[in-house]
């Protein structure tokens, strides 16, 4: 034994053992939670997350808006990349609408759902947050630091007509 085992308390020695490893080590489990019901936490952004169970979030259309596809629903304002020349409070309509929903039957299309649109409002155009984009090589003396900021549109939607 060294010299700062015999300093230690038999208890604390075997716990040390377990973790640091050794001749006896003997893995320990974090007791698990049976049956424990989820909560609300806040993620690192800051927002709070809601619990994972329970009701799924409703929404009306699913649209391909902004090189992405996204859930809407009637009375919601979202975000997507710039929405080249449109200026904010021009009413705007998306026809590639994937699939709508009304009640609890969902309307699919094959790619797109024939007559059914989406209309809203652009609220603002803005840029996002600053993303930093570091590139280095070790050992080469290479250091690039470089910011951008994605321009964004915010729009409100004002109308789904289904098909």
């Amino acid at each position: 034994m060294s010299a700062l085992s015999m300093t230690m308390a038999p208890s604390v020695r075997a716990n040390a053992r377990a973790v640091f490893g050794g001749k006896h080590a003997v893995a320990r489990r974090a007791p698990v939670r049976v049956g424990a019901v989820a909560e609300s936490s806040i993620n690192q952004i800051g927002f709070t997350t809601p619990p994972s169970t329970g009701a799924a979030p409703s929404w009306d259309a699913i649209i391909e808006v902004g090189g992405s596809q996204q859930f809407v629903s009637e009375g919601r304002y979202y975000e997507c990349h710039s929405l080249k020349g449109v200026e904010p409070g021009t009413k705007i309509a998306f026809e590639r609408v994937l699939g709508t929903k009304a009640g609890d039957t969902p309307t699919w299309g094959h790619p797109y759902v024939k007559g059914a649109r989406v209309e809203a409002t652009v609220l603002e155009n803005y840029d996002d947050k600053k993303v930093i984009v570091f590139k280095y090589r070790p050992k080469k003396h290479y250091r690039k630091k470089n910011g951008h900021r994605q321009a964004m549109t915010r729009f409100l939607v004002t109308k789904v007509v289904k098909a």
